[in-house]
Formats: C-alpha cells, sequence, structure tokens
C-alpha cells in the first residue's frame, strides 16, 4: 500500500520536473493580422503531443520507482 503511493506521489513530481525541463514547452499562439498590419485576433492552443508525452513520462517514472522500492525492499 506504502509503496503505489510513495510511487504514484513521486511519480507525478519527478515526471512533472523531467518533462518541464525535457520537452520546453513554448505554447502555441496564432496571430492574425488584418489588411493594415495591426493584430486583430490572438488564438492560444494547447499542445496534445505535449500533454500526451508528459502523461507518458509521469507514467514511466512512476513504475520505475515503484520497480526500484520492491527490489530495494527484497
Amino acid at each position: 500500500m506504502k509503496k503505489g503511493w510513495i510511487s504514484s506521489i513521486g511519480g507525478l513530481i519527478l515526471g512533472l520536473i523531467i518533462s518541464f525541463f525535457a520537452l520546453e514547452y513554448d505554447g502555441w499562439k496564432i496571430i492574425r493580422h488584418n489588411r493594415a498590419g495591426e493584430v486583430y485576433q490572438v488564438t492560444n492552443e494547447i499542445d496534445v503531443n505535449l500533454i500526451t508525452n508528459s502523461f507518458l513520462i509521469i507514467v514511466a517514472s512512476g513504475i520505475l520507482i515503484y520497480i526500484t522500492l520492491t527490489l530495494v525492499e527484497k
């Protein structure tokens, strides 16, 4: 029971840190101009690939922590 909680929380923290530094998200922004060159619309979009990759890194780090705790326990 304790290994599950530790690996979940540790995987979340470690996965978010790895995702932040490794994936380098800078945001998607679409800027539309009118004929005079003035900005009339700015659209911010979500990067689905970033979210998917971050989720996979978090899950992988949680599994790695669980396996490590299991090996240390034996």
